[in-house]
């Protein structure tokens, strides 16, 4: 791939998920619970069908819900902090380039939960930076093996 193109596509698709975020984190509270929560239905249909109905999977689907929404943040940091460190590779930055990408996402993230403290039925968690740095420092180092496997720097 050339390197104009590569760096606008990279840098397009950095762009992409940094406005998914903000689009994600601008719903309220109850639109929030509707998306998380349909996913939720989904898998809880699919384990009542192989599993019944009982308190224990009641317990268990309760736990559904946290996992989907926090996986959530860190899938989508790990897709930020991919792209992000690849449009800085694309741009021949050398220097630190794992460092940059992981303060970016901390900092994207900070920025992120800052945001819900302003919209209805949301709250900023500092759990959520967390993992948000955690998907986007795996990102960033799935970028990095990314590029070293592209540059025939790792060989199969």
């Amino acid at each position: 791939m050339g390197k104009k193109i590569r760096r606008a596509s990279f840098a397009s698709v950095t762009i992409f998920i940094m406005v998914l975020i903000f689009i994600f984190s601008a719903q309220t509270g109850a639109d929030s619970e509707i998306v998380s929560g349909g996913m939720q239905s989904g898998l809880e249909a699919a384990l009542t069908k192989i599993f019944g109905a009982g308190e224990t999977q009641l317990i268990i689907y309760g736990a559904l819900e946290f996992l989907i929404r926090k996986s959530a943040h860190m899938v989508i940091f790990f897709l930020l902090g991919f792209s992000f460190y690849q449009t800085l590779a694309s741009f021949d930055v050398k220097k630190r380039l794992l460092l940059i990408t992981v303060l970016f996402c901390v900092f994207y993230a900070a920025t992120d939960e800052f945001h819900q403290l302003f919209v209805d039925g949301r709250s900023a968690e500092l759990r959520d930076v967390a993992l948000d740095a955690i998907g986007g420092a795996a990102g960033a180092y799935a970028g990095r093996l990314y590029g070293r496997i592209t540059a025939g720097k790792i060989r199969n």
